[in-house]
Formats: C-alpha cells, structure tokens, sequence
C-alpha cells in the first residue's frame, strides 16, 4: 500500500519527467529551425517569403457578434490588437500587407514573380498607382471619407464647398474599376506587370481611358471572402463604375471553409495558429511540404472538372454566391461575373462544367450580368495551340491574362 510520502516522491518525479522532456522538445525543436534554415530549402524558403506578402484583417467582426464594432480604438497598441484576434467576434480573413516589393521564386513550378502593393495593401496595377490615386481624390488615410463627412455636416463648412467635394469624391469612384477574385484574379505565380489589373490598366491607357483599375482580389478567398472585401473597401470608396468577378472553380471548396469560419470560433483559433506558425515556423512549412508531397490533392489549384449536378439549394456554395450577389445589388455595386475554361489534368480547357453552368444561372436569376469568356479562350487555345495555363500549375499564363485584359476592356468600353 502506497503512503502519501510515496505519492509525493512520484508526483515529483513526474513533475520533472514532464519538465525535462518539454525543455528537451523545445531545444530539438529551436535545433530543427536552425538547421532548416541554414541548409535553404527552396521549397521551405518560399512559403516563409510568401507568408511575409500576408496579412491577417485588423478590423474584422463576426456578423452574429453582439459587440460592437466600434470598440476597436485600442487596436492601435499591437498587444491589444494581436490579443483582439482570440476575441469571440473577430474573423481572420486573408489580407495582402500594405508597402510590400518582393520577388518570390517557386521551386515546384519553377517560376519567379516579383509582387508589389500599395499603402492600402492592394497590388499595384500601374508604376505610377499612387499618383493616380492622388489624381482621383483618393487619399492614402484610410480615413479620408470619415473627415469628408464631417466636413460636409460641420456647421462651419459652407454647404457649396462640402456638396462640391462629395460629387469630386463620388465622380472619382465612376473611374474605378475593380477586379475582384482569388489567385486567378490577383495574378499568381506572375509578376505586376503581367497580372490581369495591370494589363487592363495600360490596355485603357492606351486607349485614352482616364480609369484607375484597382486590384482587389486575394489568393485563398471564396465568395464570402469576396463579400467581406468589398464591405472594406466601401468604406473608403464609392461604388466604382465596374466590378469583375474573376471566378474559380477553387471558390466552391472555399465556401465549405468559410462557411466554419463563419461558425466556429475554435476553427478561427486554428486558422490563425496556422498562420502565425506558417508565417515563421520553417519545421510547419517542412511538414506540409511533406503532406502536399504525398498527398498531391491536397496542393494548390490541382483541379478536376466537374460532373453532375452538385449545388442543391442548401449548398454553401450556392448561399455564399446569392449573398455576394444580394449584397452587390443592395449597395450598387454593378458586379460583372467572368468565366473562365476550367484546367484539365493536363492544363487544357474545359469548358462548360456542370458547376460553371450551375454558377452562370445563379448569377442570370439574380439579375448578375455575365461575361463568358470560356468558348473565345478555348477557340483561342485550339486555333493556335497555345499554351494558356501555366504548366505545372494550371493557372493563366502570360498570353491568357493578355487576352482576358482586351475582353475586359471592350466590355468597359461597350457595356
């Protein structure tokens, strides 16, 4: 029979076992970082470069929370605000960092990129963006809007020179475009010069078209993702004077993940932890290396097209895509829907999948105007036998974001 003097020395023991194998794990653990590190692995190199161009949302609220919004003022201090992202009511939605240059290099597809934002963590779709902001009456202080408003209330203000700057700020947003999307949208695995805002940008240009084109997609983010972004951007701006959905078959997975991030709050614990670890952690980046090495599914954009019906009326997919268009409609935002040939096994296009029709109707009954650029890049592809997918990847090359850019732009010269 054991004494309580016996249970004490074991208790003791296993105090220190537990002590001295935690100690011993995180020096192996500190030890494998170093080592990974030193020995540069490209693959393990360029998740940790990449996750430095991302950006966890500041402001961000879940939409059942009772809280209110407003009592983010102390989110100025940085503990406060990293302790806010555990809080019950925020949403860690995907953001690019604001001020950003770096040139990225991909060993699995063998492609170097060089990705460039702006103050309001957008990429830059012309050298020059900042001067055209400044030209548009945009100011950089995202809380430009705010002051205008109470300049046009203040009782010192003349009500000539207030209306008068609320119709430049308002004239100003009708020579936006926006072009919303995930990777597709925001060019990955392409350099500025070459992603799709940029070549509409000088494509207007050229053209003699005063528009600023303003890159706001992220890669990563389904249509819900797309609706949160736009309530960002709305507060800073007027509806522009069009907004083109690059739309991905990868949005129909997203909304499964979106739809728990919206529900569960130790999902949004686990999303973050992920984040931070991917973000400095080079034994995370190492382990998924390894899982998306033996289990290929599970990588980036590896696509399949799709067969047979598969969104019934409670799909989140098809939820999430009524509530982006609702939303749309409700605060004048005129969406424009872009379909593109889905990649094959083999990168060629697929047209007209059984999800891209389901997608196409939702957006007609909704009263969303579509433009189907599946049949012309698919002709395009046959006729020339041109590459349009980036090879060992399956997103747009080149030539494609090219050709998407002179679609857009006679769409925005004859709507």
């Amino acid at each position: 029979m054991r004494t309580t003097k016996d249970l004490s020395v074991h208790k003791g023991s296993f105090c220190f076992w537990l002590i001295r194998f935690s100690s011993y794990s995180v020096l192996f653990f500190l030890f494998l970082e170093v080592l990974l590190r030193l020995l540069h692995f490209p693959s393990v190199e360029f998740r940790l470069e990449d996750k430095q161009l991302h950006c966890l949302s500041s402001t961000a609220y879940a939409p059942f929370s009772s809280k209110d919004p407003s009592r983010s003022f102390s989110l100025k201090y940085p503990l406060l605000r990293f302790l806010h992202r555990f809080s019950e009511e925020y949403i860690p939605w995907m953001r690019l960092c604001p001020n950003q240059d770096i040139t990225l290099f991909h060993p699995e597809k063998n492609r170097t990129y060089r990705v460039r934002t702006n103050s309001f963590g957008e990429r830059i779709t012309a050298e020059d963006q900042d001067t055209a902001f400044s030209d548009l009456g945009l100011e950089k202080n995202r809380q430009a809007l705010d002051i205008l408003r109470e300049e046009h209330t203040a009782a010192s203000q003349s009500k000539e020179v207030a209306f008068s700057k609320v119709q430049a700020k308002e004239t100003s947003a009708k020579k936006q475009i926006w072009i919303l999307g995930d990777s597709v949208a925001m060019g990955y695995l392409v350099s500025d010069e070459n992603s799709l805002p940029w070549l509409l940008q000088s494509s207007l240009r050229e053209k003699g078209q005063n528009l600023l084109v303003r890159n706001l997609a992220v890669d990563a983010v389904g249509s819900l993702g797309i609706q949160e972004r736009l309530k960002e951007v709305l507060k800073n701006s007027k509806p522009p004077k069009a907004a083109y959905w690059i739309y991905h078959i990868s949005d129909f997975t997203d909304s499964f993940h979106e739809e728990i991030l919206f529900k569960s709050r130790k999902k949004r614990i686990l999303v973050q932890i992920s984040y931070y670890l991917s973000r400095y952690s080079a034994v995370y980046n190492s382990l998924k290396v390894l899982y998306e090495k033996y289990k290929p599914e599970s990588a980036d954009n590896l696509v399949i097209p799709s067969s047979g019906s598969v969104l019934n009326k409670e799909h989140p997919h098809r939820l999430a895509l009524i509530s982006l268009f609702t939303f749309a409609k409700e605060n004048d935002i005129p969406l424009v829907l872009v379909l593109l040939p889905e990649p094959r096994e083999n990168y060629e296009p697929f047209v007209d999948s059984e999800l891209v029709k389901e997608v196409r109707q939702i957006a007609l009954d909704s009263n969303t105007k579509v433009l189907d650029l599946q049949t012309e890049i698919y002709d395009l592809w046959k006729k020339e036998r041109k590459e349009v997918f980036l090879p060992l990847d399956g997103h747009p090359n080149e030539d494609l974001y090219r050709f998407i850019s002179t679609q857009l732009a006679k769409d925005i010269l004859n709507p």
